[in-house]
């Protein structure tokens, strides 16, 4: 049996001149397992915690609303093999460097 743990690591910068949200969208294997997400931007780091999609989403939008940056991974709702990273209120001239863990069994 072949087993893995893999680390992805991305970095979003936002060469516009106003706030952007970044999307990624990206498949993963069936038998995969995403364990872990972290974001970075200067220098604070955001470790992602499990909620409930819907309470997850709110908390999402009230957050871009409010003008603050946020941060949402989730299942793609059309692609059960897909997987989506929301980076909302990137400003600009900013990097986000995230980086997610994965177990492939």
């Amino acid at each position: 049996s072949f087993a893995a743990d893999v680390t992805i690591r991305q970095i979003f910068r936002n060469d516009e001149d106003k706030p952007i949200e970044a999307v990624y969208c990206f498949p993963i294997e069936e038998q995969a397992a995403i364990y872990s997400f972290i974001a970075r931007i200067d220098d604070r780091e955001i470790v992602a915690q499990l909620k409930e999609k819907k309470e997850a989403q709110q908390e999402y939008t009230d957050a871009l609303q409010q003008g603050h940056g946020a941060y949402l991974l989730e299942k793609d709702e059309k692609s059960q093999d897909n997987f989506i990273i929301n980076i909302g209120a990137l400003l600009p001239g900013k990097e986000c460097i995230f980086q997610y863990h994965m177990f492939l069994n």
